[in-house]
């Protein structure tokens, strides 16, 4: 027989009767050495080594990986008859008591042992931190508390706590001495109350008026939303509900409306039913929405040259506007909000005109990505599902050059149902670099870039995995906001929601290769616009 060609993390656990678990935190806490072949596997006398102080890892790790705060806290409770609840476990790990032991899927596990059998120490350290919750909880309001107490919705309550540079406390509650503070001070509250947003029946009351008189109030364009929100309504006796959005005005525009000269308010206000309003010639003969709508987006196609197209939402009542920018990715979005707030034959449909539906925002995000310096695209294989990294590849989106294309070794025996997918064998890893070797080049690569990823969820978390067992900082690369994922782009693009085969090699560079030409694909107006936006041209 050949000589052994040394252990990889799964023979190490198997022959020192460990679990692998075991052997990863063993390494971080410097009871079981890095490997020393360069291979990157244990060498026959380190396997022996290990095996022979297994008893002694065992004492310091214990023979479970932990539990999560919730968990921990119903174990310390039984244990203790005290009343826990998961943030009194994450303080005492803040001050040192209980120890952090690993992460899994996101969440921190704690000392098993110490849940099962607190010692004094932690049982003193969990009065403690109860006994400074309760206070907490007694001498602190929720928000919906607080806004209550100072008379103004959430979001006044919070404007106004961010202007006085007030913060909530633990938990996300208040001090109850700030929201005192908060809720006597006059001046701030006049403002607060003039920045109070109203919906239409509200800000008819406001005003005064009957809601009839305050939609030609809107019609006349003396007044425009600011903002909207999502309600929903029931119908028949409650049987069925809708969502709707729900155009919202600002208090202080409204006391504007009131200040409009040739408008007799106290005959508005005396109206009876059926009387006909004041206010109805003064309202703007406005085009009918749809007209208006397709006239805006033939100016944008005549006078910018842009593919444009429209679409009625007939559900939520909504006119969409979308286009392909230039290269360049001109206009932005801003732009084009410009030239619609100028058009006045719009201006009374302003509410239920938007700019960028789900297919327009991601033909603008794929030109922004296709920009210089902009992103990369990343994909990689492992040795299983979710498991080890075995095959690497970056690109630049803009240029397509090649930063990084690269195979890794695991560490781990392939699976044969990731060796089926991808054809990588162990052979064609052995003697490549490891995921610690690999780590730096693919930080440097895409520090500074969005990375795209076809379901990027599976690479980034399979990143992060590979750093979170050996040790190692992912960086940016840890970090949801850097990532972008081109699967579920390219289902609001085509607008088919649901899982969609990339359509590459499996192999890491020939997938990154078909993700770059996704993006590019993205780019453009989807087949079913274009077409429509030619007929309307021609």
């Amino acid at each position: 027989m050949g000589k052994r060609k040394g252990f990889g993390p799964v023979q190490m656990a198997d022959y020192a009767g460990l679990q692998q678990w075991q052997i990863e935190r063993g390494q971080a806490k410097g009871l079981v050495p890095a490997p020393e072949l360069a291979s990157g596997r244990w060498s026959d006398e380190q396997a022996a080594a290990v095996h022979a102080r297994r008893e002694e890892i065992l004492g310091v790790l214990g023979t479970h990986p932990g539990y999560g705060a919730r968990r921990t806290a119903e174990m310390l409770a039984e244990a203790t008859g005290m009343e826990l609840w998961p943030c009194d476990v994450e303080q005492l790990a803040a001050q040192g008591v209980v120890e952090e032991t690993g992460e899994w899927k996101d969440f921190t596990l704690y000392d098993a042992r110490v849940a099962a059998a607190p010692s004094p120490e932690v049982a003193a350290g969990l009065r403690e931190v109860v006994a400074e919750r309760v206070a907490w909880w007694e001498r602190s309001a929720s928000t919906e508390a607080a806004a209550r107490r100072c008379g103004w919705s959430v979001r006044e309550f919070e404007r106004a706590a961010r202007e006085q540079g007030v913060e909530p406390g633990r938990l996300g509650r208040w001090a109850l001495q700030d929201v005192e503070r908060l809720a006597g001070h006059g001046a701030m509250e006049g403002d607060v109350r003039a920045a109070r947003m109203l919906g239409p029946d509200e800000a008819a009351a406001h005003l005064g008026i009957r809601r009839r008189e305050f939609d030609y109030v809107v019609e006349a364009g003396w007044i425009v939303p600011v903002s909207r929100v999502k309600r929903t309504v029931w119908e028949g006796s409650r049987h069925y509900s809708k969502t709707v959005e729900v155009p919202l005005y600002r208090q202080s525009h409204l006391d504007a409306v009131l200040r409009i000269e040739d408008v007799d308010w106290e005959r508005v206000r005396a109206l009876k039913p059926r009387q006909v309003s004041p206010l109805r010639h003064l309202a703007r003969l406005a085009p009918k929405r749809a007209e208006a709508v397709h006239a805006f987006a033939a100016r944008l196609r005549e006078e910018h040259g842009l593919i444009v197209w429209t679409r009625y939402a007939n559900l939520r009542n909504r006119w969409w506007i979308d286009w392909e920018p230039r290269e360049d990715g001109t206009p932005a979005r801003e732009d084009v909000a410009a030239l619609l707030a100028e058009d006045s034959a719009l201006a009374p449909y302003a509410d239920t005109v938007k700019l960028l539906s789900a297919v327009g925002e991601t033909v603008h995000l794929a030109r922004r990505m296709l920009q210089p310096g902009a992103s990369v695209v990343l994909d990689t294989e492992t040795h299983d599902l979710y498991g080890r990294v075995m095959d690497i590849a970056v690109i630049d989106s803009h240029t397509g050059e090649i930063l990084l294309n690269t195979l890794v070794n695991p560490e781990i025996p392939v699976t044969a149902e990731a060796f089926d997918v991808h054809h990588i064998s162990d052979a064609m890893v052995d003697g490549a670099p490891t995921w610690d070797q690999v780590l730096p080049e693919v930080l440097r690569v895409t520090e500074g870039r969005t990375v795209l990823a076809y379901k990027e969820e599976y690479d980034r978390t399979v990143i992060k995995e590979d750093c979170r067992r050996l040790g190692l900082k992912p960086g940016h690369l840890g970090k949801p906001a850097t990532w972008e994922c081109l699967m579920q782009a390219r289902a609001d693009w085509e607008e088919s929601p649901g899982y969609a085969r990339l359509g590459g090699d499996h192999r890491a560079l020939g997938d990154a290769v078909a993700a770059l030409d996704l993006l590019k694909d993205l780019a453009g107006a989807p087949p079913w616009a274009r077409s429509r936006t030619e007929k309307v041209s021609a």
